[in-house]
């Protein structure tokens, strides 16, 4: 018998995630991120928790803040459309985030924005 997700453990994973990216803490992620998570994005394909972990972590090292615009909850999933502020003199740029969350850890990551944007402040892929 399938139950629908508690609405209330789906926002708190959710809050937990971008809290994690506010304050560009990475390792803050470690609760909240199922092991197996796997993330689709303009940067290709992540698979597990601790590989995502080192992704986010390059890429909170290029921009400062996010600007949440709207967030919707359905089930499970969790879609935010937000700002993100790049380094420098950059305008930030929109992007939207669907989460999908199951028992209060978030098992996948879908994620679309213009790469162009974010590589003017730096390459996530080889910033260390």
């Amino acid at each position: 018998m399938s139950t629908s997700p508690d609405s209330s453990n789906v926002a708190k994973a959710a809050d937990a995630y971008f809290s994690a990216w506010q304050a560009n803490q990475p390792a803050a992620l470690a609760d909240v991120l199922a092991p197996h998570v796997v993330v689709h994005g303009p940067l290709g394909r992540i698979d597990g928790a601790a590989q995502y972990q080192e992704s986010l972590g390059r890429i909170f090292a290029l921009t400062d803040t996010l600007e949440f615009r709207k967030r919707w909850i359905d089930g499970g999933d969790v879609l935010t459309w937000f700002d993100l502020q790049p380094h420098g003199e950059a305008e930030p740029f929109p992007v939207a985030s669907w989460l999908h969350i199951e028992d209060g850890r978030i098992t996948g990551v879908r994620v679309t924005f213009d790469l162009s944007r974010l590589l003017q402040a730096g390459d996530p892929r080889t910033a260390g």
